[in-house]
Formats: C-alpha cells, structure tokens, sequence
C-alpha cells in the first residue's frame, strides 16, 4: 500500500489516554514487543515497519466503518499519529493489531459522529463482502444479461438496507466480513465478549434479510402495480 510512503510518524509518544486491552486479548508477540520498543527509542526504520505492516488492515477498518472512501487516507494518518502518541502506554498482555485496529474504529466512529451532524451528508457502503455473500445465494451471476441486471439490482438493495442497519449490528457485520478480523479482536474493537460478537453477527444478518426480502417484495408490487 503506496498510501503510506514518505509518511515519517512522529516519535513521540504523548499519552492519550489509549488503554484498549480487554481481559480475553491475546498476549503480544515477542517480536512486536520488540517493535514497540524500537519505536519507542524513536527508531525511524521500525516506525516505518510498524506503518507498514498495519495500513491495510487500518485502511480497510476505516472504509468498512465509514464507506468515506475519500477520508480513509486522512483518518488513517489519524489512527497512526494517536498510535505513535500512546504508544508507551500500550499494554504488552495485548496483541499489537488489535489495539491498533481498536484505534481506528475509534477514529472512524468519531468520523462518523462528526458527519452525521453536517447537513446533506449519507452514509455510502463500501461495498463490503457482505453484499456480494448474500446475492450470491439469491442471484447466482452468469452470462444471461438479465440474470446479471437481476443480480446488480439486488446487490443495490442489499446495500442499501445494510445502511439502515443500527450501528449496532451493522459494524460487527461488516468487520466480521474482514478475514483478518475475527471475533476476539472485533469484541475487543467493540468492547464487548467474543461470544456477544457472534450474536451481533447473527442478528444483523437475520435483520439484513429480513429488509432485503420485504425491500424486494414493495419492488415486485410496484412493478405488477405498473
């Protein structure tokens, strides 16, 4: 990811008050133990890494999040100046990616906070694997154009009706679509049990079924009504 290039963290680390471990956090690594540490010396080169090695998956939290496409390289920077700021304060029982990933869905939730008290502001869905795992068992695409414009429209629905999810259901839904994000690291991003993860999940997709099945019942009565 070329989005982090020439991008120097500041060395410092200033308290901000991050203390993001929870009791079932999986124990940091020798080795990132080691990269804190370097970075804490104000080692650039390890800094660098530790951007590196994360700005994807921050990246890609972010834009699940938010579905700000144009933000996501802002908010990133964002994640990673509050990283390098808390840095000293960062709990070694805790795995390093969690606790990195916990700070950009703080970030991206305090964007969201901030856009929904703008006027003309809507949230848009990143597209997420979500949408395309449920169409896919109700619309398999081939070559037939009608079958793949069938396919597009429900792709558009499910959308939509992922948008009206609450926040609630909607983040763990769409976190949990991410393969490097299982349940123990969103519960601790979310600050809730693995297991209470798991019931998100399984109620947002139950909600998100049940808003396609009826959004695409009012569309087949508006088609026969016309």
């Amino acid at each position: 990811m070329d989005l982090w290039e020439g991008f120097i963290p500041y060395p410092e680390t200033i308290c901000s008050g991050f203390r993001l471990i929870q009791e079932w956090a999986p124990r940091v690594g020798y080795d990132e133990r080691e990269l804190v540490r370097q970075c804490l010396d104000g080692n650039q080169d390890a800094c660098t890494s530790l951007v590196q090695d994360y700005a994807r998956m921050v990246g890609t939290v972010i834009w699940r999040a938010t579905g700000d496409h144009g933000s996501v390289e802002d908010l990133a920077q964002e994640t990673f100046l509050r990283v390098f700021r808390g840095l000293r304060y960062f709990d070694a029982r805790a795995k390093l990616s969690t606790w990195i990933y916990t700070i950009a869905h703080r970030v991206a939730i305090d964007h969201l906070r901030q856009v929904r008290l703008k006027p003309d502001t809507k949230y848009v869905d990143p597209g997420s694997d979500v949408v395309s795992g449920f169409s896919r068992t109700a619309v398999a695409p081939d070559s037939n154009p009608e079958t793949a414009a069938a396919h597009d429209e429900l792709d558009r629905i499910v959308r939509a009706q992922l948008e009206t999810l609450p926040e609630k259901y909607r983040l763990p839904l769409v976190y949990a679509t991410l393969e490097e994000l299982d349940y123990q690291t969103i519960g601790a991003m979310l600050k809730v049990k693995p297991g209470t993860v798991k019931t998100l999940v399984f109620r947002a997709r139950q909600l998100l079924r049940e808003r396609v099945e009826l959004a695409l019942g009012q569309r087949s009565e508006g088609t026969h009504a016309t």
